[in-house]
């Protein structure tokens, strides 16, 4: 309540008035350039190992991606020929299989003037 009081009493002291310039004025300004400071030979240095080590490391970054691409590249290859390998394997074992066929097996011993008894015939499996 005391704070109340205290705005309602205090009457704002008027500011003194500047002196206005009318609009065309010809007066000039002198605006003064900030000068340049100067740079070290420490500073030249430094921007220089800078700038050569962010080259160095552009090079290598090209450097190192050539090489992965490169290294996927053989990585592909090598599957391919996998593949062609399994494939091929794949193929043998299923030409191997039909011609360990018993019903071949008994046309061909027919063909050569062979028998084929069951009786002496044994399977060995590991």
């Amino acid at each position: 309540m005391a704070q109340n009081n205290l705005a309602t009493q205090f009457q704002p002291q008027a500011l003194p008035k500047q002196p206005t310039l009318p609009l065309h004025s010809h007066s000039k300004q002198v605006v003064s350039k900030p000068k340049a400071l100067p740079v070290s030979k420490f500073e030249k240095c430094l921007l220089t190992v800078g700038g050569l080590m962010l080259i160095g490391m552009m090079l290598l970054l090209v450097s190192t991606k050539i090489g992965v691409s490169n290294a996927q590249q053989h990585l592909q290859d090598v599957n391919n020929q996998i593949t062609s390998f399994e494939n091929k394997n794949t193929s043998d074992r299923q030409t191997i299989n039909e011609l360990m066929n018993r019903s071949r097996l008994e046309k061909v011993a027919k063909q050569n003037g062979m028998t084929l008894s069951n009786s002496k015939v044994r399977n060995v499996n590991k």
